[in-house]
C-alpha cells in the first residue's frame, strides 16, 4: 500500500473557488482518514480553513464519520454548508432537473381521490436580497446526495404526518428572476396536516439538501449565500430551542 494516497476532490459552493475549481487533486499522507484530508486541504488553503471546519464528506451518496478511512484513488465531495446549488453527477430526475419543473407532472404524480386538501410550495428567484438587486441565481448540487436526501425527506414526512403524498423537486443550474426554483407538492384528507407537512418538508430541504445558491447581482458581483452545515451522525441538526 502507498505512503501517499492520490484523491480527488469534487469541490461544492463556495469552495470552488476557495479551492480554485470544481475539481482538485490531493496527494494525501498517512493517515488516510477524512478529518486528515480536512486537516491537509486547511494547511493547503488557510483561506478555506474557517469553511472546510464546517464541512462534510462524502463517497457516492453517503457521508462519511471525521475517522472514515480513505482508498488510493477515491473520489470525495466536499459538502459545505447547505443554501438548498451546474448539476452534480448522477442526477435524479425526479428530484433535481436542469429543465424546467413541470407542476402539471408533480400533480398527476401525486394525484388521489382520497385527498381533500393539496398544499403547494413553488419557491422563486427574487428581484432583491439583504438590500441587493439581484440579476440570476445559478444553483448548483451534489446529485448523488441531494436527490437521496430528498427521497429520505419526503419518506420521513410521510411517516410523521398524516398524509398520503410528498413530493419535492429542485432545479439546478443559473436561473433569472421569476424562475420557478423548487417545487413542494403535498397531498392529504385535510388541510392542516398538508400545511404542516409542506413546511416541515420544506425546512429539511433546506437545511439538509446538497444544493447551493450562487447569488448574481446588478452591480457584477456575485456571492455564495451562508447555508446550514450538512447533519452528520457526529454533529446532528439541533432544534431552535435546543441549547445543547
Amino acid at each position: 500500500m502507498p505512503d501517499v494516497f492520490d484523491i480527488t476532490l469534487e469541490c461544492h459552493g463556495a469552495l470552488t473557488d476557495l479551492l480554485g475549481g470544481d475539481t482538485v487533486q490531493l496527494a494525501l499522507d498517512a493517515p488516510h482518514t477524512v478529518d486528515h484530508l480536512i486537516d491537509s486541504l486547511s494547511e493547503r488553503w488557510p483561506e478555506a480553513a474557517g469553511l472546510l471546519a464546517r464541512t462534510a464528506c462524502a463517497r457516492g451518496d453517503a457521508l462519511l464519520p471525521p475517522g472514515s478511512p480513505l482508498g488510493d484513488d477515491d473520489r470525495i465531495a466536499l459538502i459545505p454548508p447547505v443554501s438548498g446549488g451546474a448539476p452534480g453527477v448522477e442526477n435524479d430526475d425526479k428530484h433535481l432537473t436542469a429543465a424546467p419543473l413541470d407542476l402539471d407532472a408533480l400533480m398527476a404524480e401525486t394525484e388521489d381521490e382520497r385527498c381533500g386538501a393539496l398544499v403547494i410550495f413553488g419557491g422563486t428567484v427574487r428581484l432583491t436580497n439583504a438590500g441587493r438587486t439581484v440579476e440570476s441565481m445559478d444553483y448548483s448540487a451534489y446529485g448523488p446526495l441531494a436527490a437521496r436526501t430528498m427521497a429520505d425527506i419526503e419518506r420521513e414526512t410521510l411517516e410523521a404526518f398524516d398524509i398520503h403524498a410528498c413530493r419535492l423537486q429542485h432545479r439546478t443550474g443559473r436561473l433569472g428572476l421569476g424562475e420557478m426554483s423548487v417545487y413542494v407538492v403535498v397531498r392529504a384528507v385535510h388541510r392542516r396536516p398538508a400545511f404542516e407537512a409542506a413546511e416541515h418538508a420544506l425546512e429539511e430541504l433546506k437545511a439538509r439538501v446538497a444544493v447551493w445558491k450562487n447569488e448574481y447581482y446588478s452591480d457584477g458581483t456575485r456571492a455564495y449565500l451562508e447555508g446550514t452545515e450538512v447533519p452528520t451522525p457526529e454533529r446532528p441538526r439541533h432544534s431552535p430551542g435546543d441549547q445543547s
